[in-house]
């Protein structure tokens, strides 16, 4: 039955004595209405086993019991935010805690130097190719910043080695940023995946549905903190949100075409 078009229906109360007829209301009607309106993101989540949502290169998918989205836009204009992991709703808000990434990260390999009193780091693409101007840290143990530096042209990169030098950062708007935890007389070649990769923390959405088909979604927050008053954080953090006027995206449900098996 749609939500959206209630029909005037009798209901008959039948007993030893008597018989009578009662037909709802408009004000009867309206409550249904709204209820309905209540209940349609529940209904859409129950029935998502499997589902993809798309606009373009921005996607919600949710497969054997995991969500995975692909959502640009909210990060910077061209920062892609990607990440999988379990799901649950609360009220109209999508929580996912997100666990490992199973797609393309950054990654690094030791490689060999010509001096062993200071380290070389490259950085380049998932082409090989070299990547300019991304930020390179030199850390402590306590993750106490050294030396900060850009990759040049030639992607490269060059630091004194000592004893306090331990971590290597890399990062850059767009990039899955990447800790090495270094060994002194070490060099090494960093690769750099595009997007911004959201592991081990919960993201959370407002979601609501726009028609059968359509969702609308605002992402609030990558790395939201529960407490014993979850709904009324996530209300507070949605008015916060949305005080900064943030557009929200809207994906359509895809079908993927039924093949017969022979």
């Amino acid at each position: 039955m749609d939500c959206f078009n209630i029909p005037s229906f009798p209901i008959m109360k039948i007993n030893s004595t008597f018989v009578s007829q009662h037909t709802h209301t408009p004000f009867m009607k309206k409550n249904l209405l709204f209820t309905c309106t209540l209940l349609l993101p529940l209904m859409l989540f129950a029935q998502q086993t499997g589902a993809t949502f798309k606009n373009g290169l921005d996607s919600l998918a949710f497969i054997n019991g995991k969500a995975v989205f692909c959502l640009t836009g909210f990060a910077g204009l061209s920062t892609a935010q990607v990440g999988e992991g379990s799901y649950e709703q609360v009220d109209h808000f999508l929580l996912i805690k997100t666990s490992d990434y199973s797609g393309p990260k950054s990654a690094y390999q030791p490689i060999k130097g010509s001096t062993n009193d200071s380290c070389l780091v490259k950085v380049v693409g998932s082409d090989n190719y070299p990547l300019q101007n991304i930020l390179v840290e030199a850390r402590t143990k306590s993750d106490k910043v050294l030396e900060g530096k850009v990759s040049g042209d030639d992607g490269k990169a060059w630091f004194k080695d000592n004893d306090k030098l331990e971590k290597i950062t890399v990062s850059a708007m767009g990039y899955d940023a990447i800790t090495i935890d270094h060994t002194l007389g070490k060099h090494y070649l960093v690769t750099m995946t595009e997007n911004n990769i959201i592991e081990n923390s919960t993201v959370v959405f407002s979601i609501r549905t726009v028609d059968d088909e359509t969702i609308s979604l605002l992402l609030l927050t990558d790395d939201f903190k529960e407490s014993k008053n979850r709904l009324s954080d996530l209300q507070k953090l949605e008015k916060k949100i949305r005080k900064r006027n943030l557009l929200e995206k809207r994906l359509k449900k895809v079908y993927v075409p039924y093949v017969r098996k022979m």
